[in-house]
């Protein structure tokens, strides 16, 4: 089978794989060829209604989508916009505790400090963005079986038997990335929360007026985010999975009551429910010969403050910008080292501060306890330091 020449091989179809692809799209003027791996075949049933999924953009995430194009006239924001619930306001506060702090969009001259958009949604709204663009080929459903690197390229076997070539792979595919096995770069755990986050869709009695909440308690951090049809995507971070999974629908619901509280009134239901463990991962590198991680190939946080997609988005970004302004070939040893030098302190920032609120959070010794409570009334009673802290949550970061 004759091989298929690509300037850009993207292993992963997903969001931060498509953003990408795009992004190289809008700032190449259609010059580049890119190539996306996608494994998992879409289907337009899925994700429909109560089930959806839903991820949270912050503004800065939302500027940065207002800079692709989705067709000549309008961009990904403009489309994503259409459809995504802003959050006009945060609450914070500490189970137990009297600290209390709302972050409101309007104190910081903003119309939000972020949407929510569900994932059927997003994959449409992909799905639509790649059908006029001549120069991205999608591979889906198909994985990359064998790669191999050269100094002068990459090489990759598809499960179909295809050749692709290319200057430059971009391991996309998340959470314990294949691609990033294949290429030789290790990853590591560098802590485990000893938690897990179930994921649930709820509905409430009073309605969200597009509030968040992230609420912490002892066993970790609950988290409630604002949808369409007011509805609210839970992320309830436990110590017990089992327990939670194993309750039916009200007893879940009474649980979650108990452990949130009543300022979005009664849960009246809840959608299926699923877990994942969290722990905090990271690769040894960025970058390999010839080949960039992002997203979660890259580092995998803890949902708490929902800063994981985002700080994908900004390794897109960076690689991105990198690869179209690159005065070398794409993906020389010189381009590649410079992206891992533009991520490596943001990255180690979102992980210490994703870290940290979970360790103070989840500690119940008193002086951890006296301290967080401290801080709150700190932060509700300041705006100057208010402002301070949200700013890395905001994704504002050139």
């Amino acid at each position: 089978m004759q091989q298929q020449h690509y300037d850009v091989i993207i292993g992963g179809g997903a969001m931060n794989g498509l953003t990408l692809a795009l992004a190289l799209h809008t700032m190449s003027s259609s010059r580049l060829k890119v190539a996306v791996i996608e494994k998992q075949q879409r289907s337009q049933h899925q994700g429909v209604g109560f089930d959806s999924r839903c991820v949270a953009l912050s503004d800065g995430t939302c500027r940065k989508l207002n800079r692709i194009q989705f067709n000549s006239q309008q961009t990904l924001w403009d489309r994503i916009k259409q459809f995504a619930e802003p959050i006009k306001q945060v609450h914070v506060s500490d189970r137990g505790h009297s600290g209390i702090v709302e972050i409101n969009a309007s104190d910081m001259h903003l119309t939000q400090v972020g949407v929510v958009v569900s994932l059927h949604h997003m994959g449409e709204m992909f799905a639509q963005a790649l059908t006029d663009k001549a120069n991205i080929d999608f591979f889906c459903p198909h994985t990359i079986q064998q790669l191999q690197t050269t100094a002068e390229q990459v090489n990759v076997l598809l499960d179909n038997g295809c050749e692709l070539s290319a200057k430059l792979l971009v391991a996309a595919d998340g959470t314990d990335s294949q691609l990033a096995k294949l290429a030789g770069i290790t990853s590591y755990i560098e802590q485990d929360y000893h938690q897990s986050a179930v994921i649930a869709n709820v509905m409430t009695s009073v309605a969200h007026q597009g509030r968040a909440f992230e609420r912490f308690t002892s066993d970790g951090p609950i988290a409630l985010l604002p949808m369409r049809n007011n509805m609210m995507s839970l992320v309830f971070c436990t110590k017990q999975p089992e327990q939670l999974l194993g309750f039916d629908d009200q007893a879940f619901l009474q649980h979650l009551q108990q452990r949130f509280g009543w300022r979005l009134g009664k849960f009246t239901s809840v959608s299926r429910r699923t877990a994942y463990p969290l722990k905090l991962k990271r690769s040894a590198s960025f970058i390999g010969q010839r080949v960039a991680l992002v997203g979660n190939a890259a580092q995998t946080l803890h949902p708490v403050a929902g800063q994981g997609f985002n700080l994908g988005i900004r390794d897109v970004f960076a690689l991105a910008e990198a690869i179209v302004n690159t005065k070398k070939d794409i993906g020389s040893e010189q381009m590649l080292q410079q992206y891992q030098n533009d991520r490596i302190q943001d990255q180690q920032r979102i992980m210490n501060l994703t870290s940290n609120l979970v360790q103070s959070f989840s500690n119940d010794l008193l002086p951890f306890q006296l301290l967080r409570n401290l801080g709150l009334l700190s932060l509700s009673h300041c705006s100057g330091l208010r402002n301070l802290f949200v700013q890395p949550t905001l994704g504002r970061i050139l």
